[in-house]
């Protein structure tokens, strides 16, 4: 069984010191075999926030990031955590408008790891950024179908900060149920096939960090996971959960919650 969890960490956001403290409690907890972040910063003088979550956290963990520069000597960008080496990783360029006050270049963090093909995303955040995150997600989707390998026995797996409800037009074009410019894909809403319970909030006013944006609650953050390679069941969403949804510690973990699935390998 392949762990998998996903958790936008806020970047450096209210009280980092506490909250990396809370992401390790969960990570330890949670026990996941691969990690997705999203909003990690990379400086000069502060290091990589995944580099450090990594350190910091039981076990051995392997990292790939992918980030852009925001200002000088910061990047912005996504990562991934693994249990086993990262043999490929590089990031991709999203579609974006990077000349917009407070936007940042939305990319995907592709990184291989004991045959895994993993992606790791973030699309643009505003509510009327439908159309840029239609974009988005076909340009994904492309790259996704150019770099996972097809011979792999777990098909790809794609998580992230996808700012966007389950209804909106580009999530329903990720999971088959909505076509974009004449294309069609599908991947597994992990949630969604897993019969996740509750409503599924990644994005929740109980969250004090999230309250302070006076948003309305919302299921943004995913795991999707390519369609079974063969009929032996691998590939087969077995359970989802959100997760880091409640304090270990002294802080919240992010302003989101984050999202753990368990994926069958045999």
């Amino acid at each position: 069984m392949l762990r998998v969890l996903t958790l936008n960490i806020w970047n450096l956001s209210g009280d980092w010191r506490a909250r990396r403290a809370e992401i390790v409690a969960w990570i330890d907890r949670l026990a996941p075999d691969v990690v997705c972040l999203q909003e990690v910063v990379d400086s000069a003088g502060g290091g990589n926030q995944a580099t450090w979550l990594a350190e910091h956290g039981a076990g051995e963990w392997h990292v790939a990031y992918a980030g852009r520069n925001v200002m000088e000597g910061v990047d912005f960008g996504n990562a991934v955590l693994s249990r086993w080496p990262i043999d490929e990783q590089a990031g991709y360029d999203l579609p974006s408008t990077p000349d917009r006050e407070d936007e940042t270049q939305r990319l995907v963090l592709h990184a291989r790891t004991n045959g895994l093909d993993v992606f790791s995303t973030h699309l643009s955040w505003r509510y009327e950024d439908g159309a840029i995150r239609e974009q988005q997600v076909l340009a994904l989707a492309s790259i996704v179908a150019k770099l996972a390998d097809p011979d792999a026995a777990v098909p790809p797996i794609v998580a992230g900060d996808f700012n966007a409800e389950p209804d909106s037009t580009e999530m329903r074009f990720l999971t088959g149920l909505a076509s974009l410019d004449g294309r069609s894909v599908y991947f597994q809403d992990a949630w969604r096939v897993a019969g996740g319970r509750g409503d599924g909030f990644t994005w929740e006013n109980r969250n004090p960090n999230a309250s302070k944006e006076y948003e309305p609650d919302r299921r943004i953050d995913y795991i999707l996971v390519g369609w079974r390679r063969d009929h032996t069941g691998i590939g087969r969403v077995e359970a989802c959960r959100v997760v880091c949804d409640r304090l270990l510690t002294a802080d919240w973990a992010s302003d989101h919650h984050g999202v753990l699935a368990e994926i069958a390998t045999a």
